[in-house]
């Protein structure tokens, strides 16, 4: 390559010179880079060894999360299934979790290592995912079934984990460093969902069908794995064990949980108000993919854009309620986050091309994130540290009955009427379930007792 120097210019014999590697404004731009790095790897190592572990599973645990299961309803639909069928896949794990809250409350009450318990837990979950690579090797009508049942039975797994981890993170996390925890836990979740979301919303678009689902659910196996493993490397204090101390019951019953809520009056006031708006929360699920898919003809890909949008608003979120969460004002914030999800349903049920449900999802992104982070940290502040397993399977029971309930009334109200007025229902009823958390008599520093 001949450059045009001075001496080339002026009719001067010229020889080959070499472009430069790196030009001065690249190599300002890869010091700054490389300046950021040794920052963050100096400020993650400075971190304790368990709340690494718990940024680094929460990456993994993302990618099964939101870059595979959320396209199995979608795998669901283009198996062909009847939309009470995608109705059931949404509401049937919440009724096995209801059934079986107490029994899981009860045998993780009696765990003395909640790592172990949540692990196994979660190992069957996800080899259950991975075993859904399998499906299409039957006929489609065969597998929208299979696929709904294993995904009602491996909640009970799933459930196990659940209360387990929950006690757990309640465990080796700070109560005053708590908030600044689980917004990052969250915000790191999120850019993993928005990263592996996208892609994977790609890969099926591009590859065959049925390779491209095939390949995904295996991924979301290998993810699933990780995570695991990343889990077992917690360090928790034997005598931190819910089973090691005097004052937590080593079987739960249904008598001792309404106790309990009739008995604390700040988590009976959580749990009102908790279940009426997830009722609001789970009514249109059944419908979202319904509506992208089939009415507005949505392709994988536009899918993967918008949950990656919405993913994407919801990191912004929680890296801003880290510090909100400190401030007065929980409450409003709180109440005006729940307020804010009823804007979802109403935008989604005003688009009438693909394009316009980026509204609902940059909408979904921002006050989703709010909602999640204030009702997981609220429910930690109304119930007690040395007794958490019966308040955690209460709040998971009464979250399930919900979500078992509701995605049938929504699918109800959309064949009664039609879907675009179910969404506007739906939306009302969101707006008046956010009015319970205003009377919430919890208040942010008070501990249950």
């Amino acid at each position: 390559m001949i450059q045009n120097t001075p001496a080339a210019s002026s009719g001067a014999e010229s020889t080959p010179v070499a472009p430069p590697l790196t030009s001065p404004r690249r190599r300002t731009l890869r010091q700054a880079v490389r300046r950021t790095v040794r920052r963050t790897k100096v400020r993650i190592s400075s971190l304790p060894l368990n709340e690494r572990i718990l940024y680094a599973e929460t990456f993994f645990q993302a990618i099964l999360a939101s870059g595979v299961l959320a396209f199995a309803g979608v795998f669901l639909v283009r198996l062909g299934a009847p939309n009470w069928l995608v109705g059931l896949y949404s509401s049937l794990p919440a009724l096995a979790i209801t059934l079986t809250a107490i029994p899981v409350a009860s045998f993780v009450q009696r765990q003395r290592s909640l790592v172990a318990t949540a692990n196994w837990g979660r190992f069957i979950f996800r080899g259950t995912v991975g075993l859904f690579a399998l499906l299409p090797l039957l006929e489609p009508i065969t597998a929208s079934h299979v696929l709904v049942g294993a995904h009602a039975l491996m909640a009970v797994p799933g459930s196990v984990a659940n209360v387990s981890f929950t006690t757990l993170l309640g465990q080796i996390t700070p109560a005053d460093e708590r908030p600044r925890i689980l917004s990052l836990r969250m915000a790191i979740n999120g850019i993993a969902a928005t990263i592996f979301g996208f892609l994977a919303g790609q890969w099926l678009d591009n590859a065959p069908y049925p390779l491209n689902y095939q390949v995904l659910f295996v991924a979301g196996l290998a993810a699933g794995l990780i995570s695991i493993y990343l889990l077992s490397r917690l360090r928790v204090p034997e005598r931190s064990a819910p089973a090691a101390s005097a004052k937590a019951p080593r079987r739960v019953s249904i008598g001792q949980l309404l106790s309990l809520i009739k008995g604390t009056p700040a988590f009976r006031s959580y749990a009102i108000a908790s279940f009426v708006f997830r009722l609001g929360q789970a009514m249109p699920q059944a419908l979202y993919t319904i509506y992208r898919v089939r009415t507005l003809g949505s392709s994988d890909a536009w899918v993967a854009i918008l949950l990656t949008v919405q993913s994407a608003l919801s990191v912004i979120g929680y890296f801003a309620l880290g510090k909100l969460l400190r401030r007065p004002g929980f409450r409003e914030k709180l109440w005006l986050s729940c307020l804010g999800t009823a804007l979802y349903p109403l935008t989604t049920g005003l688009s009438r091309t693909p394009a316009m449900l980026l509204i609902p999802a940059v909408l979904g992104g921002v006050f989703g994130a709010g909602t999640t982070i204030y009702l997981t940290d609220l429910l930690f502040r109304v119930s007690p540290d040395d007794n958490r397993p019966p308040f955690v399977a209460a709040d998971t029971m009464l979250a399930n009955v919900a979500a078992f309930a509701a995605p049938m009334i929504g699918t109800a109200l959309a064949d009664s009427t039609t879907i675009v007025l179910a969404f506007y229902l739906i939306a009302a009823f969101r707006i008046v379930a956010s009015m319970s958390f205003w009377h919430l008599l919890v208040r942010p520093g008070k501990r249950a007792t």
